[in-house]
C-alpha cells in the first residue's frame, strides 16, 4: 500500500501538479490519522473490557469478603445481646443467688463483652486505590462508612478492654476471684458459694452497671455497622445485574 501511494506522489510531482500533490498529500495524512484513532478506539474497547471483568471479580470478591464479616457479626451480635440481657435483669434485681444456684457461671458474663475481629482487607484495598470500583460513587459510600462503622467499634472496644484490664481484673485479684474465673474461662463447674462474696457487693454492682453502658453503645455499633454492610450488598448485587 504504501509504495502506492509513493508512486501515485511522484508522478503527480514530476508533472508539477503541486495543488493535486498537497490534495493528495492531506488526503494521506487524513488516512493516517482516521487509522490512528480507530486504532486508539479498538485499544479503549479492550481496556474497558478489560477493566469491566476486573471489576466484576472485585465485586464478587467483595460480596465474599461482606458475606462473611456478616456471618461473623450475627454470632457476634447473638453473644453481646444475651450479655446485655442478662446484665440488666441483674441490675434489676432479677438475677438472684438463687436464680445463680443452676448456673453460677453467668455472673462472670456480667462483666465481659463480645470483641470482634473482622476482615476487610479487599474492602481497604480497592477504596484506598479506587481501581475497579472507581464510578461506582453511591458503592464507595457505602463501604467508607462501613469501614468507619468498623473503626468506631475499634475504639469502644478498646474502652472496654481496658476498663476490663484496670477495673474488672483487678477486682476479681482482690476479691481472690481468679481461680474461679479460670475455671469459668476453661468450662469447668463453679458452685453457688464461689460467688457468694461478689453477687451483691456495691462495688461489683458498680462494674456491672458501666459494662453493660459500654457494652449498649457496643451492640447499637454491631448492629449499624451489619446494616451498612447489608445495604452494601444491595448495591453490590445491582452492579452485577447492571
Amino acid at each position: 500500500m504504501i509504495p502506492f501511494f509513493r508512486k501515485i506522489r511522484q508522478k503527480l510531482l514530476s508533472r508539477n501538479k503541486v495543488t493535486r500533490y498537497l490534495v493528495y498529500a492531506l488526503g494521506e495524512i487524513l488516512l493516517v490519522v482516521i487509522g490512528i484513532l480507530i486504532a486508539l478506539q479498538v485499544n479503549n474497547w479492550n481496556e474497558g473490557r478489560k477493566q469491566e471483568k476486573i471489576s466484576d471479580q472485585t465485586l464478587q470478591s467483595l460480596e465474599e469478603e461482606i458475606n462473611e464479616a456478616r456471618s461473623n457479626l450475627e454470632k457476634i451480635i447473638s453473644f453481646n445481646e444475651r450479655i446485655l440481657e442478662l446484665s440488666n435483669r441483674f441490675l434489676a434485681g432479677e438475677l438472684t443467688k438463687d436464680s445463680l444456684e443452676n448456673d453460677p457461671t453467668q455472673i462472670f458474663y456480667l462483666t465481659t463483652y463480645a470483641f470482634t475481629t473482622l476482615n476487610f482487607a479487599i474492602t481497604e484495598q480497592e477504596l484506598s486505590t479506587e481501581r475497579t470500583i472507581l464510578g461506582r460513587q453511591s458503592l464507595n459510600a457505602k463501604l467508607r462508612i462501613s469501614l468507619q462503622d468498623y473503626l468506631s467499634m475499634g475504639d469502644l472496644e478498646e474502652l472496654l478492654g481496658n476498663f476490663w484490664n484496670n477495673e474488672v481484673l483487678p477486682y476479681f485479684i482482690e476479691k481472690k476471684m481468679m481461680v474461679v474465673y479460670n475455671r469459668f474461662l476453661k468450662q469447668e463447674s463453679i458452685n453457688k458459694e464461689d460467688i457468694q462474696q461478689i453477687v451483691n457487693e456495691e462495688k461489683f454492682v458498680n462494674l456491672v452497671a458501666t459494662t453493660n453502658s459500654m457494652n449498649y453503645q457496643f451492640l447499637n455499633l454491631l448492629k449499624q455497622l451489619d446494616k451498612d454492610l447489608e445495604e452494601a450488598l444491595v448495591l453490590i448485587k445491582e452492579e452485577e445485574h447492571d
